[in-house]
């Protein structure tokens, strides 16, 4: 229930251009000396903010996920998928049956790590929300309104082809590999730590 208030209040500052530009001044004053560039490099100065996002929501969630109970129950459900295709491929409906019952109690575990997941991300939240008012008030403010793709030349920041505009879909398209990289680094580190 607190997540979901934190949402809405988050909804409220992202649609509220007072309170969005108020938060965004107050990152700003921050940020635009660090790499806003003078308004010159925006796709640069997308891509070190939401590092910055990133890196913070990564860090909080490999120190608040339990990575051994995340391993454990990845291997039980791809020990569960083999026997379950083995029983559909034999055509054994009373294994079938059976796996179906386990089924549920494997989708219950599996929740309960969704919501242990889903219990960071008002702290993500909390970071996402200004950092990405700022960013917000700070396209508004340039005078480069587009980017070039590979498969497409001047594409505006603030067309929205789906849900976001494209300024957000950019920072995901920028974010995933990173965002990978460095979950990749601090669980390697973990194991390390692990095994000394």
């Amino acid at each position: 229930m607190g997540f979901f208030l934190l949402l809405m209040v988050a909804f409220l500052i992202i649609f509220d251009p007072r309170i969005r530009e108020s938060l965004g001044a107050a990152v700003g004053a921050v940020f635009f000396p660090l790499f806003g560039f003078g308004y010159h490099y925006p796709v640069l100065t997308i891509f070190i903010a939401g590092s910055i996002v990133i890196a913070i929501s990564a860090v909080i969630r490999h120190f608040t996920m339990d990575w051994v109970e995340m391993a454990k129950a990845q291997e039980r459900t791809a020990a569960f998928q083999k026997k379950y295709r083995e029983a559909m491929k034999s055509q054994n409906k009373y294994q079938m049956k059976k796996m179906q019952k386990m089924q549920q109690e494997m989708m219950k575990a599996q929740s309960e790590i969704s919501a242990k997941q889903m219990r960071i991300m008002p702290i993500t939240l909390l970071i996402f929300v200004p950092i990405f008012s700022w960013l917000w008030s700070f396209l508004m403010g340039t005078s480069h309104y587009y980017f070039d793709t590979p498969w497409k030349f001047h594409v505006s920041f603030f067309d929205s082809p789906v849900l976001f505009p494209n300024w957000i879909l950019l920072y995901m398209l920028l974010s995933i590999p990173l965002t990978q990289v460095i979950q990749y680094l601090l669980r390697l580190k973990w194991i390390q730590q692990s095994l000394q």
